[in-house]
This record gives C-alpha cells, structure tokens and sequence, in this order.
C-alpha cells in the first residue's frame, strides 16, 4: 500500500523497472513544457556551477553554499521527474527554488541595491511553464513582490550587510546574462519549433481535407448514381405491378371477389411506391439537391386532387371529411403543383390515419399581405383532425427523420417516420414554414405558410384525367421500350381508351430512330432513356437533327423511371417535348397523347 507522501505519477512516464536512471534526453517528451522544463533545468544547472566557482574565487561562502544547494534542487529536480512525478508539481517547485536563490543572493549581496536586482527580476520566468494563465501571472508577480519587498525595506531605512564587494560582482553581471541569455534562447528555439510544427500539422491537415473534400464529392456522386439506379430499378417493376393491377381491375367482366382482390394489390404497390418516392425524396434532401419548379397551375384544382386522393380512406372510417376553400384564395398561382399535393397528402394521410372518429378538415385562406412583394399572395393551408394529438414535451420529435413520437405509434399505426421530414423540407424549399398546435387526446392542426405569386391561366391546359378519356381515331404510335412488360402494360392502356390506334413497339433508340426514318409517320412516339444500342435521348437528337420534316417534329414523350429534375432537363435539352415518370396515370397517359392529336 503506498504512503500518503508518495508521489503523483504522471501517465506518460512509464516507471517500470530501472527506466528512470536513463538520460533525461531519452525521455519522451511530449509536449513543448516537457521540453522547456528540461532546458530550464540545465541552463539553471550550468549557471549554479559558474556562480558557485566565481564566489569560491571572491571567498564569498554563502554564495557558494547558495549555489551549491541550487545545483542540488535542479538535480532533484530532474530526477523526479524521470521517476515519472507529474509535471506540474515540480513546475511549481522550480519557481520556488529558483526565485529563493535569487533572492539569497541578492539579499546577501546588498538588497536593492545589489547588482543582482536582475536576475532576481528574471528568476519568476519558469512561471512560463505553468498551464493555468492564473498560476502563471502569480509565479510572475512573486518576484516581483520581492523586489517590491527589498525597495520598502530600503525606504524604511533598513541595513543590508554587504558579504562580497561590488567590483568583485563583475563576474556576476557576466555570468547572469549569459544564463538570461541561455533563457531566452531556449523559448525562442522552442517557440520556433513550436510554430514551424503547427505550420506542418496546418498544411497536412489542409492536404486532409481537400482529400476529404474529394472523397466527399466523389462520395455524394455515387450516391446521386446509386439514387438514380435504385429508382429505375424500383419503379420499374411498380410499372408493371400498377399497370396490370390497374388494367385488371377495370375490367367490366371481372368477378366481384377478384376485383376486391386486384384493388387490396393496387392499394399495396401504391402504398409500396409511396415508401419508395419518400426514401428518394428524403436522399435528394440530403444531398441537396430537392428542386421545386415554378410554373403556373390552378390551385384549386390541385387542391381538390390532393383532397380526393384520400376521400377513399377517410369514408372506411366513421369521420366527417371537408375541405373549405375561402372565397378570396386565387385560382391560378405559381409553384410547383405535384409538391404541394405532396404535402398536402402527407398531412391528410397522417390526420386520417391517427384519427379514429371526428373529423378531419382541409382549409385554405390568405393572410393579410404585410410585407408581402408585390404579386404574391400569403397562402395559409391548415390540415385540422380530432385524432389522438401529441404531447407537448414530444412535438420536437415529429419532423425528425425515421422518427415516431414514441415506439407505440410505429406498433399502432405504422409508417417509416420520413412523412412529416419530408414534407417539412418541401414547405422550406417552396419557400414556406410549417408549425403544428396540438393537446394530447384532443387533436393536431398543422399549418403551412406558403407564398405564391399570382399567375395568369395558361393558353393551353392539360384537362384532367378522366376515366371514360377515349377517342375512335386511327392514331399512330410508337412505343421504344427494352423491357416487354413494360411495352404490353403501355400498348394494353393505349388499346383500352385508342381502340383504333396502330401501335408498333421496338426494342431500344436505334429501332427507333430507324422506325421514324423508314416508317409512314407517328403521330406520337413513348420513348424509355435507358436501352441498349442508343439511349432514349441520343434517339431523340438524332431524329430531331438528321430527319425531314415532318418525322423530325414528332411529338416524343419521355417515359423515365427517375424522379430527378436534372433528368427532365437533360430530356428537354434533347428535344423531347415532356416526360412522365413511371408508374404513370393510365388516363394522363392517354390525355397527354391526345393533346398531341390534331
């Protein structure tokens, strides 16, 4: 069991075996202190020795002895710490010594009067030292509180008794400032390599991180390609899956326990794609780079859409279903209509689903235009339910991502907890904000502020979908597709509202650009972007720089299965007049081909 007055060991000294009889050169030093403390003690060491041989030379015995026992403390010193004492006590220690050898000698040597004022005024510098600014500014102020100490002495009229005469202190003066001198240099060589060491720590970690910087960027550049891929791969299949589905369930001879059948597997992949666009949504989030477009659309059209899309769902449950639209909201602003039902979507589904009886109202008003610009009008959109509600201590939680506001909810109710994140994000990058107001066991109203400018109806409109669009002309198509299932599921919705359409299907963008050149005219062309032998838009640029009228006006629609605003850019910038991203409307599709249709 060690005694009380054993030591400190300091961690970074090893003590084991004989270690601390090695060189105190070979010790490690980790630090500039480490390194300092060393120089401090040898120069202090080396001057002890000088002064001593010079008040040997003087007969001056107390000087002698002074020194001597200096030359003592330094080698104690330096030998705790090899032994492994901690580095601050014996900082502390040094200050000490030092400044009462200086002080003997001065007091010895005529006070205030002595020459060797100096080196009392220099002795404090180990303070240096010190970690803490506090104990380095009071090791500073000791010795100047001696010297302060002899000079009031002097004024009161205090003796000094002289031990060594003032011309034999000539070597004192030399031999002090080559020790200052020593001391100096010390802390300007450690300063220096101090500086040129962090100047190499600050170009190393420069060259990190523009390697990070790198890697980051190549990082985020596989991940928009991973993103892009996933995409493709996922709703392509959900092409399929809703396609079919869709067409099945339609189908007017269709048994009435299959088509409930084909409508709980339409609900599923819709449900399925629904997970699918929120996890692609909320990576572009991420890597920022989630675009809204502004384009003119009728908002009260959009708004009555979003409100159908959940009508279904809310009349399987005993709720009271409304939507008010306040008669000053304007019919036609800019924005982006498919985020906004998004949004609204989301904060429906969610009041829908955690709303087992009441009500759930969808209302839709301006705010007063204070320090709105001109043009733009404060929209305010409230999603109110009388469902469970949330506590206040937990509302922080509810737009976090993979987020529920407890572990019941996800049992309860389901869901993978990116909704509100998402539609969060979506308000901000419209420029809006969302909040919420909600009491636990009463109910949740959540309301987003958005601004939109004001817009003029456009010339030309897609009318709505509708479910009896049909048309007896004899319409010329082409579908450029490498996936067979995906040019059935295509021609099969064509054929069911175009009877009379001529369909010719091919395999990748050479075919079809062969197909436009060879061929008697389409009147349309469905183009896919990824075949093989050339891609949707290199078809596209070829048939719209290398072809004669009319085949290179051929109105193309691009049917892609990534989501990506970039990769509508690039189709438009290859010609082609639209896209429709997969798993698409049966009936957009056909109202699109329609309105290309003289």
């Amino acid at each position: 069991m060690l005694s009380a007055t054993t030591p400190s060991i300091d961690p970074t000294l090893s003590t084991s075996g004989f270690g601390f009889l090695r060189p105190w050169w070979r010790q490690p030093m980790d630090n500039e202190r480490e390194w300092l403390f060393f120089s401090f003690l040898l120069i202090l060491t080396i001057g002890y020795a000088a002064f001593a041989l010079v008040s040997w030379g003087v007969q001056f015995h107390d000087g002698l002895l002074a020194n001597a026992l200096g030359i003592l403390a330094m080698v104690i010193l330096g030998g705790l710490r090899m032994a492994g004492v901690r580095l601050s006590r014996l900082i502390t220690a040094l200050q000490v010594l030092t400044l009462s050898q200086a002080f003997a000698i001065t007091w010895l040597t005529g006070g205030i009067y002595s020459a060797t004022i100096s080196w009392l005024a220099l002795a404090s510098l180990p303070a240096v030292l010190a970690t803490k600014p506090r104990a380095r500014l009071a090791g500073l102020a000791a010795g100047w509180l001696l010297i302060v100490g002899l000079y009031v002495y002097a004024l009161l009229g205090g003796e000094m008794a002289l031990q060594i005469m003032p011309q034999d202190l000539i070597h004192w003066h030399l031999m002090m400032a080559i020790v200052i001198f020593g001391m100096q240099l010390a802390l300007l060589f450690r300063l220096n390599n101090v500086r040129n060491e962090r100047l190499q720590r600050t170009q190393q970690q420069r060259r990190q991180l523009r390697q990070l910087t790198k890697k980051l960027q190549q990082t985020q550049q596989q991940k928009d390609l991973f993103v892009a891929s996933v995409s493709h791969e996922l709703r392509t299949p959900m092409n399929a899956i809703l396609g079919l589905a869709d067409l099945i369930q339609h189908d007017k001879k269709l048994d009435a326990e299959v088509r409930t059948k084909m409508e709980d597997i339409q609900k599923s992949g819709e449900h399925l794609l629904t997970i699918i666009n929120d996890l692609l949504d909320h990576a572009q989030m991420e890597s920022g780079r989630l675009q809204v477009v502004q384009e003119p659309f009728n908002l009260h059209d959009t708004l009555n859409t979003a409100f159908q899309l959940l009508k279904r769902r809310a009349e399987s449950k005993p709720l009271r279903y409304t939507l008010h639209i306040d008669p000053n909201v304007p019919t036609w602003v800019k924005g982006d209509s498919h985020r906004l039902t998004q949004i609204l979507v989301n904060l429906l589904g969610n009041a829908i689903k955690f709303t087992a009886q009441g009500e759930v109202d969808l209302h839709c008003s301006v705010l007063a235009e204070d320090g709105e610009p001109q043009g733009t009008v404060p929209l305010r959109l409230a999603v109110r339910d009388t469902g469970i509600g949330i506590a206040p201590d937990l509302q922080h939680r509810v737009y976090q991502s993979f987020s529920q506001v407890d572990d019941s909810i996800a049992r309860r109710f389901g869901g993978n907890g990116l909704g509100l994140s998402i539609t969060k994000g979506l308000v901000e990058a419209m420029g809006g904000s969302i909040g919420l107001h909600s009491e636990l066991g009463v109910g949740t109203t959540f309301h987003v502020l958005l601004p939109c400018p004001l817009s003029q109806a456009p010339s030309h409109t897609l009318p709505a979908p509708e479910e009896d669009s049909s048309s007896d002309q004899v319409i010329r198509i082409l579908i450029a597709d490498d996936n067979p299932l995906n040019r059935q599921i295509v021609s099969l919705q064509l054929r069911r509202h175009l009877p009379r359409a001529r369909i010719t299907e091919v395999e990748d963008g050479l075919q079809a650009y062969e197909a436009v050149r060879d061929g008697e005219g389409f009147d349309v062309i469905l183009m896919d972007l990824l075949m093989p032998e050339m891609d949707g838009q290199t078809a596209t640029r070829k048939i719209r720089t290398e072809l004669p009228e009319p085949q290179r006006s051929t109105p193309i629609i691009a049917l892609t299965a990534n989501g990506d605003k970039d990769e509508l850019e690039r189709c438009l910038a290859s010609g082609m007049n639209e896209s429709m991203l997969k798993p698409f409307n049966r009936n957009l599709l056909i109202k699109r081909v329609l309105s290309y249709v003289a």
